[in-house]
């Protein structure tokens, strides 16, 4: 699991069955100083997230299957959270 910020929806025409009534949206990870780091990727959108909110992605195969009963989905991340707000104390050393 990773914290990233949307930055923009994706648009397809034509979508896998899983992806039916779910927007796919494009999230950039952000160190725990809320820097934008690392390449933007796709996320399934799972909770109503919109461009701008800050979003807890999760990554792994299985992931879709294990957390919301989805079955044979090619679903790598998906927003699982909205994040009003976190914090982090004493943070010497950015995230990977």
């Amino acid at each position: 699991m990773y914290i990233a910020k949307v930055i923009g929806k994706v648009v397809s025409i034509v979508k896998h069955p899983a992806y039916e009534n779910r927007t796919l949206l494009l999230v950039q990870p952000l160190s725990l100083k809320s820097k934008l780091v690392r390449t933007p990727t796709i996320a399934v959108d799972y909770v109503g997230a919109g461009e701008g909110d800050v979003v807890l992605v999760g990554a792994g195969p299985g992931v879709a299957q294990e957390v919301f009963g989805v079955e044979n989905a090619p679903i790598r991340e998906l927003v699982m959270g909205i994040i009003d707000r976190f914090d982090v104390s004493d943070v010497e050393a950015e995230a990977p």
